[in-house]
């Protein structure tokens, strides 16, 4: 199964005889979110539309890991939560990824973290119908702390494990200026055993 935000530590998992679908990692353990929704930072009072998306989008990167791991630690929250920081063909992807998690008996432990991010390419004009603008961010994730149990309650126990992922985000926005509307799109990542630069 291919899985767009396979975090190191679930593709591990994959290796243990019952395959595990996964997401999202961290390099410290987080305390959980008490809510499902997630925040965004205040827009920037700068005059430049491009610093500011791009303040707003690097600030949403948080937000969106901070989901996507309460998705999988807790089976109880709607799959649908996952619209709230994503748009397809990201959220179905991920929405997929995280059913098959569920529907295994699966529950992740531990959450990831941003450790770093780095903004690419930004494009805010609107040339055709359908485009939406857009900032690209490379973000690396700790996932040192996140593993997974059984429905059983055991530990499963990864092969070998990159303490990194690097996931390269793609972040519109659905009603631009709107500093609310940052969702991501696209979030293809890689395993690694640092932080790139």
């Amino acid at each position: 199964m291919t899985l767009s935000h396979v975090v190191a530590a679930r593709c591990a998992l994959m290796t243990l005889p019952v395959l595990l679908a996964a997401c999202s990692g961290s390099d410290t353990p987080a305390e959980p979110a008490t809510s499902s929704t997630p925040t965004t930072a205040a827009p920037s009072t700068t005059t430049d539309p491009e610093k500011s998306a791009v303040a707003e989008a690097t600030a949403f990167v948080t937000a969106y890991w901070q989901t996507v791991d309460q998705l999988y630690t807790d089976p109880t929250l709607p799959i649908d939560t996952l619209y709230e920081v994503a748009v397809d063909p990201e959220a179905a992807s991920e929405a997929a990824a995280i059913q098959s998690f569920r529907a295994s008996g699966y529950t992740q432990t531990g959450q990831s973290q941003v450790v770093s991010t780095t903004p690419g390419l930004v494009d805010l004009e609107v040339a055709a119908a359908g485009d939406l603008p857009f900032v690209k961010i490379t973000a690396c994730i700790d996932v040192t702390q996140v593993g997974a149990t059984s429905s059983a309650g055991a530990a499963l126990t990864p092969g070998q494990q990159s303490p990194f992922l690097v996931s390269e985000l793609t972040i519109v926005n659905t009603a631009y200026p709107d500093s609310s509307s940052w969702r991501v799109s696209s979030a293809p990542n890689t395993q690694a055993q640092a932080c790139p630069g």
